[in-house]
């Protein structure tokens, strides 16, 4: 799709084929309870809840949570027959496999984590003519069940809309759903649909507090949501997969010694053994450490964040298999000039190692037959989104680069040491301002 193509509402006919496509494959072992909340604090469910969303009247925005794989479907559920245009990452708009789809439906293609005017004005596009436009601003989703602070574009974003804010927040998605399982588990996923912010309320309202709603309406803690809820999750090889986002032991403190067998964690280096029950908790066989897995990854990105402030040499290096994809050719400045191709799908483009010091990450190693050195500017790269067990991509000048390790473990490492790395050098430069 080009990037100054006007985004027009979705195509009646393929929209409707695609939805009731989508609905059916999610029905699949997943309960799914749609709920409205009303500003004066009542529930309605189900049909009342649906004729209470038929009552809203375009253009407005929906803002949604982004914790599992489906969360996209579940507006489509709720508001159908409507059609509503989906702001969804660059690279499945040119190289999914539903691509076909996502033309005639008209997504915006955005770049991960940058400044995309294109994205930006097919927004506009969308609420010009009278339409319903989805973000999910947390811009990936996250694999560890609690929500991250809200981008600070969001406020500013939607002052300029001036139009209505719809939240969709969905919790127990992660449990079904999530980017790390191997098995898909069978389970309650509550969506709550609520007005956040009126026209009015926009125009009245300090960027401050708009982000503050915002924040609040969309903050999901999946696991204190179980705990009041009770909701259970069965299903086989419950853990299967978490090693890939959980790869430090609490105990002995080695990196990259966790295995997963059906529901039990297990570290190979000092047996230290736990089961992830039905309650999506941990059940330890001795001492205990975390309560679940949003508190075993907070753990490990405090681990790493204390190394960067401990002056503790940093100098990771990755083996990659690197894939690309780029829409058209590019000079990446920052790498000598050095030319991207335009490339037609996400393409294999080589192999190299991608290197983390205190000063600079680069990767080093062949592109498209020829050996380059592209480098990123560590204060740039505030969010690193990943595939657990896969890859993780880091977008320079709309060029996807995706970073698939040798050893599919590091994902996780990668991004919590490029993370809190970001955070480390913020904090140094604020304290010398």
């Amino acid at each position: 799709m080009s990037k100054n193509k006007k985004i027009k509402r979705p195509n009646p006919i393929i929209w409707m084929i695609m939805v009731l496509y989508l609905i059916g494959a999610s029905i699949f072992r997943r309960k799914i309870r749609i709920t409205f909340k009303t500003r004066d604090g009542r529930v309605l469910e189900e049909r009342q809840a649906r004729k209470e969303l038929k009552k809203l009247k375009a253009p407005f925005v929906l803002l949604g949570n982004h914790h599992s794989l489906y969360d996209y479907i579940f507006p489509m559920r709720a508001l159908f027959p409507r059609r509503i245009n989906f702001m969804v990452a660059r690279k499945h708009v040119i190289a999914s496999p539903f691509r076909f789809f996502l033309k005639h439906c008209y997504t915006i293609p955005k770049s991960l984590f940058q400044t995309d005017i294109p994205s930006l004005r097919g927004a506009f596009d969308v609420i010009s003519q009278k339409g319903i436009l989805a973000i999910y601003p947390e811009g990936q989703i996250l694999v560890n069940g609690i929500s991250k602070e809200m981008p600070e574009q969001v406020s500013k974003l939607l002052k300029k809309f001036k139009v209505p804010v719809l939240i969709q927040r969905t919790s127990g998605g992660y449990f079904v759903d999530s980017t790390w399982r191997k098995k898909l588990p069978k389970g309650l996923i509550d969506v709550e649909f609520s007005v956040a912010l009126t026209s009015e309320e926009l125009a009245e309202y300090s960027l401050e507090k708009i982000d503050e709603i915002v924040a609040k309406s969309l903050y999901v803690d999946n696991f204190k949501w179980q705990e009041e809820t009770g909701n259970l999750y069965v299903g086989k090889k419950r853990a299967e997969g978490l090693e890939n986002i959980l790869y430090m032991c609490p105990c002995c403190k080695k990196e990259f010694s966790i295995k997963t067998d059906d529901d039990k964690i297990i570290c190979t280096n000092c047996d230290t053994k736990v089961i992830y029950n039905q309650a999506c908790h941990f059940d330890w066989e001795k001492e205990k450490y975390f309560n679940h897995i949003g508190e075993w990854y907070a753990y490990q990105n405090q681990i790493e964040k204390e190394r960067h402030f401990q002056n503790k040499e940093l100098n990771l290096t990755i083996p990659v298999q690197l894939k690309i994809l780029a829409e058209k050719d590019t000079l990446i400045k920052e790498s000598n000039d050095f030319e991207i191709r335009k490339t037609k799908r996400i393409e294999n483009a080589g192999s190299g190692n991608l290197i983390i010091t205190r000063e600079k990450i680069f990767y080093k190693g062949v592109i498209f037959g020829e050996n380059a050195e592209i480098r990123f500017n560590p204060r740039a790269v505030q969010y690193l989104p990943y595939t657990p067990g896969d890859n993780f991509q880091i977008y320079l000048q709309d060029v996807m680069f995706a970073f698939h390790p040798i050893d599919s473990r590091l994902c996780a490492k990668a991004a919590l040491t490029i993370e809190t790395l970001y955070e480390f050098l913020e904090q140094k430069a604020a304290e010398i301002v």
